[in-house]
């Protein structure tokens, strides 16, 4: 059971210095891991690297979204006030979409 703590938190580690799946597994075989677990516990690191992911993406995309939708929001007030609002519509609303489309590519990539 510690054994497999002490795993978690190198898997941890290693996931914050951004090691691939061939230097991880080199540090778990050069740890004495067992090889026929080896698979394994790379496939745990890799579902961890992709929460890890999803969690970043879908972070991007709420701030997309409220970007988007604060757009909306001043180019109704400003619709209202007889000001120019193209900058709010199309400034605003194209930069929340970008970031939505990062959120995207950080999930799917």
């Amino acid at each position: 059971m510690e054994k497999s703590m002490s795993i978690e938190q190198r898997a941890k580690t290693w996931l914050d210095k951004d090691m691939n799946d061939v230097q991880i597994e080199a540090e778990l075989l050069a740890t004495g891991a067992d090889e026929r677990h080896v698979a394994t516990m790379l496939a745990e690191i890799k579902k961890l690297r992709n929460a890890r992911k999803t969690a970043n993406g879908l972070i991007y995309i709420l701030i997309g979204a409220v970007t988007c939708l604060l757009s909306c929001i001043l180019t109704m007030t400003s619709s209202y006030s007889n000001s120019s609002f193209s900058l709010i519509l199309y400034g605003i609303t194209t930069i929340g979409i970008i970031i939505v489309f990062v959120g995207l590519m950080k999930i799917f990539n």
